[in-house]
């Protein structure tokens, strides 16, 4: 019994037990079951959830295809429809290898190979490697077959060429097409095109590459970046895996159409750009500059610019690239870091208006018209020019030693700093600060360029910050600024607003849509506008800008600045406004010299370089000068060409300047350290005041033949300006009273005798010409000009026939 009894414990316990197993081994099961489950719902909770979007976009790409049309970007035009900038297109070309074939029987890889080869001007190595891939790609039988076995891939897309112009890949492209030949892919990649290197860059602007597509982050090119660049255009459809791939066969796709891109039509008038670089770049030569000269022309009335220009400038199609003023070791020299410094700082900038400087006694002018506009004194109020002291510091006129007691009309044009400062006193500091803020100064002028400055002027002003400021020191401004202030005097008491874009056109000029004009707010009454340009003529007559060759017969009005920069070593910077004409104002122009290296008197440079500027602009206007006695006096002297003493350029080009001729330094050759190699003309030689002179740098200078212009029916100036432009100079012969009737050498003909010079380069006899350069003189070749009463433009003021008072 007992046993029997133990066998069915044993039997229960193993049931037991086994039921104990069984229920682990059970729950063991639920519990993979359920982690498993918990991993599945996960896995679709993140799949679902959590990367829904972007699988739901892989899905879309494989399902559906998305095509971008972009529009091509739009021109930049000056105000007569020159464009400035436009668009072209270059082609990255490539292929995949396998792909490359002819369907057309006979057309063999060689020749695809050749062809392209040949279009493409690639060398042999580069043909011969091409030739490789596309034979290497397509192996079949058992070298595909151990190809594949070893997973060697393919290649998928080689690159041949980049930066091909569209004639090149066009041409290539229609022979490709025309032979049925397949494998060959075209990427156009959008280029701006800069026609006239480094005319305006800075106003202008760059592009870059963004996402594929240009994009203005600089000038013209950012502030109307929307306009110029247009809308893209999408096209949405289900794509086709199949077949021919592109769309799937009856469906409909869903597009956005392009909105094509606009040209921009800008204020800049193309031959006045011209005018003001040339002029600014023969200041900069003899200023010993190769940055920091800059100047504008602005319409007075409107605001709009007509030219805005600095040394140095860049290219705007290669913006990187080595400026002026550098050799090949130096600029090389520099690392990446110090030429982008340089670049930046220098040239990429547009100075005018994002570089801050003190106007000097060009401020003058906004303290005489406060002064009138609230009557504390008038032209013949006597003040006393002598030092004055405020807050412990004496503030003395330019000249150091005063001129005395002088009316306040006399103060304008002999520059006197203490009479201005007692012209403010007068004024009242609070009152003349609430004026300064109406002139702008405190804010930007709100030009349509980006990165323009404000004025840095004092906040809570001391007796001295305000004296100074009297006569144009210890505050700094803009050189927009200072321009805008000189066009409301010139239009009658209106500060407008300065801009470069002035309309949008789909073609030409004949359907462009002007952009509305901001009215300037009346801020001036005329006749005080009226009585300090009266005084401006008084600086160009008899102050400190008289003589200037360009005002000659020119009824021209202007200021001359001055100023000291305390934080670099004293060195100074020297400006100049003209308003012209000033009886009836029509431009201003402003030319600044910032810390020159030669030891020049440069508010006198800078007021040669925009009288000259003026004058260039009124003959090209077909305005003549008017010229009394006393200017036919002048003009009839002739000017020696001095030695050159092995001296440096920029030493020569200054001394140049100061007997009124005007230096001229290839753009690549200034290297105005260097001693002067070659002057055309040679020294000894006599030329006409104003002529143009051609400085080059020692090393060899190779002989430049030029044509001869006809300089019949033009008065003086109109010679200088016509000589300039051909290379040539010119001697009047006799009193150069009313228009050439003729000339020594006949245009364009060749003459019979040149002159030869000694080892001093002087001249002496003449000798044969023996070239064949047939009706063409050596460059710097001297035309004496005859000069008779006939007038082509206008007749003399108070003359007689001869031209003469």
């Amino acid at each position: 019994m007992k046993s029997q009894h133990a066998d069915r414990s044993t039997y229960s316990q193993n049931v037991k037990t086994s039921r104990r197993t069984l229920s682990v081994k059970v729950l063991a099961v639920i519990l993979v079951f359920v982690v498993l489950a918990g991993i599945l719902v996960f896995h679709f909770f993140d799949l679902q959830i959590n990367q829904h979007e972007v699988l739901a976009a892989k899905a879309a790409s494989q399902q559906y295809m998305t095509e971008k049309e972009s529009s091509k970007r739009g021109m930049i035009l000056d105000r007569n429809g020159y464009p400035l900038v436009l668009s072209s297109y270059v082609y990255r070309i490539g292929m995949t290898p396998q792909d490359v074939k002819s369907r057309k029987s006979g057309v063999t890889d060689v020749d695809i190979v050749n062809q392209i080869a040949s279009q493409l001007e690639l060398d042999d190595e580069k043909r011969d490697t091409i030739l490789e891939q596309i034979r290497s790609d397509r192996v079949t039988g058992w070298m595909g077959l151990r190809k594949r076995l070893i997973d060697e891939k393919t290649l998928s897309y080689v690159q041949i060429a980049s930066e091909v112009s569209e004639t090149k890949a066009m041409a290539l492209k229609d022979w490709l097409t025309a032979n049925s030949v397949g494998g060959v892919r075209f990427d156009a990649e959008e280029r701006r095109v800069y026609n006239n290197e480094m005319l305006a860059s800075p106003v202008l602007g760059m592009t870059r590459v963004i996402d594929g597509k240009l994009v203005g982050v600089s000038g013209l090119e950012a502030t109307y970046n929307a306009l110029l660049s247009g809308e893209d255009g999408y096209l949405y459809a289900r794509r086709n895996n199949y077949s021919n791939k592109g769309v799937t066969p009856f469906t409909t796709p869903i597009s956005y159409p392009v909105e094509s891109s606009l040209n921009l039509v800008s204020t800049l008038d193309m031959e006045v750009q011209t005018i003001l670089q040339e002029e600014l770049l023969s200041i900069a030569t003899a200023a010993g500059l190769k940055s920091g000269v800059h100047g504008l022309v602005m319409e007075v009335d409107t605001g709009d610019l007509l030219a805005m220009a600095q040394v140095g400038g860049y290219d705007a199609s290669d913006p990187t690239a080595m400026p002026i003023g550098f050799t090949d070791e130096e600029w090389n020299a520099l690392s990446a870091e110090e030429k982008t410094q340089y670049l930046s700082t220098n040239l990429w900038n547009n100075i005018n208006i994002t570089d801050v400087y003190e106007p000097g006694s060009t401020f003058k002018a906004v303290t005489l018209a406060v002064a009138l506009e609230e009557n504390v004194a008038y032209e013949g109020t006597v003040f006393s020019d002598n030092p004055i002291t405020v807050q412990g510091k004496t503030l003395s006129c330019y000249s150091g030693h005063g001129h005395g007691n002088v009316t306040l009309r006399q103060s304008f044009a002999l520059s006197c700093n203490p009479v201005y400062v007692q012209l403010g006193q007068r004024i009242g500091r609070s009152t003349y600060y609430d004026w300064i803020r109406k002139f702008g100064f405190y804010d930007k002028s709100g030009i349509d360029l980006p990165a323009e400055a404000s004025g840095v002027l004092h906040r809570k002003p001391s007796a001295l910050d305000f004296a100074n400021l009297t006569f144009g020191e210890s505050s700094s401004v803009t050189a927009i600024q200072m321009a805008r202030f000189y066009a409301m005097i010139g239009n009658g008491g209106y500060l407008v607003t300065p801009r470069v874009g002035c309309a949008s056109t789909s073609e030409g000029l004949d359907v462009m849509r002007p952009f509305p004009v901001q009215e300037g707010k009346k801020l001036l009454s005329k006749r005080t506008c009226e009585r300090v340009r009266s005084m401006m003529t008084d600086v160009m007559a008899e102050g400190t800008a008289a003589g200037t060759f360009g005002a000659i017969g020119l009824e021209i009005g202007g200021k001359t600045g001055t100023s000291r920069d305390s934080t670099d070593d004293d060195r100074r910077t020297f400006s100049f406004i003209a308003l012209n004409p000033i009886d009836d104002p029509q431009y201003v122009v402003l030319v600044t010299i910032r810390k020159p290296e030669t030891p020049i008197n440069a508010s006198v440079v800078s007021a040669r370089a925009a009288s000259r500027v003026a004058a260039r602009i009124q003959n090209s206007r077909e305005k003549g000068q008017r010229y009394n006695s006393h200017d036919l006096n002048v003009l009839s002297r002739q000017i020696e060409i001095p030695e050159t003493e092995g001296m440096k350029i920029r030493d020569l080009a200054m001394r140049l300047v100061t007997i009124n001729l005007a230096p001229i330094v290839p753009t690549d050759e200034y290297l105005l350290d260097r001693p002067c190699g070659a002057i055309l003309p040679a020294p000894g030689t006599m030329v006409g005041t104003g002529s143009t002179v051609w400085l080059y740098p020692a090393g060899d200078y190779e002989v430049e033949w030029v044509t001869v212009p006809d300089f019949r029916g033009l008065n003086y100036h109109e010679c200088i300006w016509l000589a300039s432009e051909h290379g040539v100079v010119i001697a009047p012969d006799g009193i150069p009273a009313g228009v050439a009737i003729s000339q020594d050498i006949p245009a364009s003909a060749l003459t019979d005798q040149v002159l030869t010079h000694d080892d001093s380069g002087a001249p002496t006899e003449s000798a044969e010409l023996d070239s064949p350069n047939d009706g063409k003189v050596r460059k710097g070749q001297v035309i004496q000009v005859s000069f008779g009463s006939q007038s082509r433009h206008s007749s003399p003021d108070n003359t007689g026939d001869d031209g003469t008072e």
